[in-house]
C-alpha cells in the first residue's frame, strides 16, 4: 500500500527526488529543480513523495488550478520498477485530484526515435491505467512532441491547458519550456 506525502520545499526527500529526476528524465526534458520548487512554494504546483510504508520509492510533480491537475513528472526509483508502484501512484493521483481533470503528456511514438520502444511501453502503461490520447499534442523544446492524455478525453480543452501552463511558467520563465498545442 503506497502513501503519498506532500513534500515541503525544504524536505530531505529532495536529495532522493533529485537523484531519481536526473536518472529517469533526459536532460532536454528536465526543468531546473530550483524552478520547480519555487513554483511549488508559490502554490502553482506540488511535489509529492511516494512511500511504501517507510520506504521512499518515487515522486510526482503536478501543476494544477481549480479545474485541471497536470502530472508534469512521475518517477519511480529504477530499483523499484515493475513492482506496481507506477499504477498504484496513478490511482492515488486520481483520488488526490478527484475534483479535477487529470492530464499528463508522454513522448509521441516515433519510429525513428532512438527510444521508440520505450515510448510505446510508456503510452501503453498510461492506457492500461485509464488514460487516452486527447487528440492534442504539444511541441516543446528541441522540437520534441508530447501527446496530451487524460481520463476524460472529451473534457480536455486546449485553452484551459494553455492557461494552466501560462500561469505556471509566467512570462519570465517561459524560456524553460517553450511549447505550443496542436490539434491532430
Amino acid at each position: 500500500m503506497i502513501e503519498v506525502i506532500r513534500v515541503a520545499t525544504k524536505s530531505t526527500d529532495f536529495k532522493k527526488i533529485n537523484h531519481v529526476y536526473k536518472a529517469v528524465f533526459p536532460k532536454n526534458e528536465r526543468l531546473p529543480l530550483s524552478f520547480l520548487r519555487m513554483r511549488a512554494k508559490a502554490g502553482k504546483a506540488e511535489f509529492c513523495s511516494i512511500y511504501d510504508q517507510q520506504k521512499w520509492v518515487g515522486f510526482f510533480y503536478t501543476v494544477f488550478d481549480r479545474r485541471i491537475a497536470y502530472i508534469f513528472f512521475l518517477a519511480i526509483d529504477p530499483y523499484y520498477h515493475s513492482r506496481g508502484y507506477g499504477s498504484a501512484t496513478l490511482a492515488a493521483i486520481k483520488k488526490r485530484y478527484a475534483n479535477k481533470l487529470v492530464t499528463l503528456s508522454t513522448e509521441r511514438i516515433d519510429p525513428i526515435a532512438v527510444n521508440n520502444s520505450q515510448r510505446i511501453r510508456r503510452q501503453q502503461f498510461y492506457i492500461n491505467n485509464g488514460f487516452e490520447k486527447t487528440g492534442f499534442y504539444t511541441i516543446e523544446k528541441d522540437n520534441e512532441k508530447f501527446d496530451l492524455m487524460s481520463q476524460q478525453q472529451s473534457m480536455v480543452n486546449p485553452q484551459l491547458f494553455q492557461q494552466l501552463m501560462n500561469r505556471f511558467l509566467t512570462n519570465r520563465h517561459r524560456h524553460y519550456m517553450p511549447f505550443k498545442i496542436i490539434s491532430e
